[in-house]
């Protein structure tokens, strides 16, 4: 990598050596994303606790664990945000003290402070950890944010290689997950499957479902059983094993259904959008401010474009990209 096309906050986080060259990922088009967790940057400098608003030490794995680092290039070089990793988990379900169990992938198009984060990593007192705390916040949780329109540039741009790369990456880890050749299916999957096993059918239970039957059927043996995915070599996981985990996690059946619903968040980033709809509680825009891959997502539920493959959206994100080198599996 050159390190001259680096950006120098990333650059900043290797002279601490709170993160390695190997784990920063990046693409033709200026795409940078670390692929190690706010959790375990902070843990390098043994930052393992933030102080609550009653001064209660909370663990930063419970919250910090699924949020990485990513960058834009932008006019004056680089604009960085957050996006979310997540696996099923059972913290919170379990009567724990930390954030959602939801599987999937989210997106932040809001802005982050780096020199909130350099500020604990140099000198980890309790006010600098509260203010990149609260920053993390602002970014991935806080309503009535603004996005930055660097972010939005690149997401909306149906050229922009990113969303492959995020998927593959996910799709990778939550493979690395399985134990015993298998994995077990997120909760709100399985629950769906249970629905349409029992007749209680909707076109969205049917679409992922279905989905993983022709799934099976495509890749000549089970690849995923609607209770379990199996996974052949966790560390090397096949296309099959991929899509399963990407339909199952997310609700994309497809790499370009995935891009494809980056984009559409993106493209709703406009200030006619800010207006509060009746009845649903906020705005279009703050729906679409953080791209929220989930299979329990119901923000952009009915007729979503990025759902059908032959939408024109996710049609053009396929003549784009099925032949790009960032597309590492179909």
């Amino acid at each position: 990598m050159n390190d001259r096309s680096m950006p120098d906050f990333f650059s900043r986080l290797l002279s601490l050596a709170c993160i390695n060259e190997a784990d920063i990922i990046t693409t033709t088009d200026g795409f940078f994303l670390v692929y190690k967790s706010l959790s375990d940057i902070l843990a390098e400098k043994g930052v393992l606790d933030f102080p609550d608003s009653d001064g209660a030490k909370i663990a930063c794995s419970s919250f910090f664990d699924d949020w990485f680092l990513y960058a834009v290039p932008d006019e004056s070089g680089f604009v960085f945000s957050l996006l979310k990793f997540r696996e099923q988990e059972h913290d919170a379900e379990n009567g724990g003290f930390a954030d959602g169990d939801t599987p999937g992938v989210t997106v932040s198009f809001i802005s982050f402070q780096s020199e909130k984060l350099l500020a604990v990593l140099q000198n980890p007192a309790d006010g600098n950890v509260k203010e990149l705390c609260e920053e993390i916040n602002r970014v991935v949780a806080y309503k009535g944010q603004c996005h930055h329109k660097a972010l939005k540039r690149y997401f909306a741009n149906p050229k922009s290689t990113a969303a492959y790369v995020i998927a593959f990456t996910y799709t990778k880890r939550i493979a690395a997950l399985a134990e015993n050749g298998y994995l077990e299916v997120p909760g709100y999957y399985g629950e769906l499957a249970r629905k349409n096993a029992s007749r209680k059918r909707s076109a969205k239970h049917c679409r992922l479902t279905d989905y993983i039957e022709r799934l099976n059927k495509d890749a000549c043996k089970l690849i995923c059983d609607h209770k379990k995915i199996f996974i052949g070599d966790k560390y090397n996981p096949t296309e099959y094993e991929r899509a399963a985990i990407l339909a199952t996690h997310t609700g994309n059946t497809s790499v370009y259904s995935f891009a494809a619903e980056v984009e559409y968040h993106a493209r709703f980033l406009i200030p006619l959008f800010k207006i509060r709809i009746p009845f649903f509680g906020k705005s279009v825009y703050e729906s679409a401010i953080r791209a929220d891959m989930t299979v329990c997502d119901t923000e952009f539920q009915g007729p979503a474009p990025f759902y059908n493959s032959d939408s024109g959206i996710v049609k053009r994100q396929y003549i784009l990209h099925h032949k790009t080198k960032e597309n590492h599996y179909d």
